[in-house]
């Protein structure tokens, strides 16, 4: 499905949350990215994830640290090179350890207890282990 019609199917909460998987999460990150700067498409994608929770009855499974985190490793690739907003798998290519195990790409930056707590699903925390590739957020 064409990016924009993705992103305008998620924020209608058109989409069948069975077939929202991890790939479909990255699917929504580097739609957003492809039409806004980072700092915007992180905000955009991140509230756009996080009604698509709400409306499916998972509001509980959204996580506001694990998303921003996970954007702003994905888009500090974008940054180092602009030419994966223009191809969907060579972005996916570029964040394959994002899309096979973001999990331990995560662990790097926080420990479990810190990702796992209450303030980190409702706001931003920062990590407590290596600090995150933040710039392309700050631009």
């Amino acid at each position: 499905m064409e990016h924009q019609v993705f992103l305008r199917k998620l924020e209608a909460n058109a989409l069948a949350a069975s077939d929202f998987n991890h790939q479909a999460h990255l699917y929504a990150a580097w739609g957003y990215r492809r039409e806004y700067p980072a700092p915007e498409a992180a905000a955009r994608c991140a509230h756009a994830l996080s009604r698509f929770a709400m409306a499916n009855g998972a509001a509980t499974k959204y996580n506001h640290t694990l998303t921003m985190a996970l954007l702003a490793i994905a888009y500090s690739r974008v940054e180092s090179d602009p030419a994966l907003m223009e191809d969907w798998q060579a972005f996916l290519d570029s964040c394959r350890d994002l899309a096979q195990d973001a999990k331990a790409v995560l662990e790097q930056h926080y420990s479990s207890e810190r990702l796992a707590a209450d303030s980190a699903r409702k706001a931003f925390v920062k990590p407590d282990r290596k600090p995150l590739p933040v710039s392309c957020l700050l631009n």
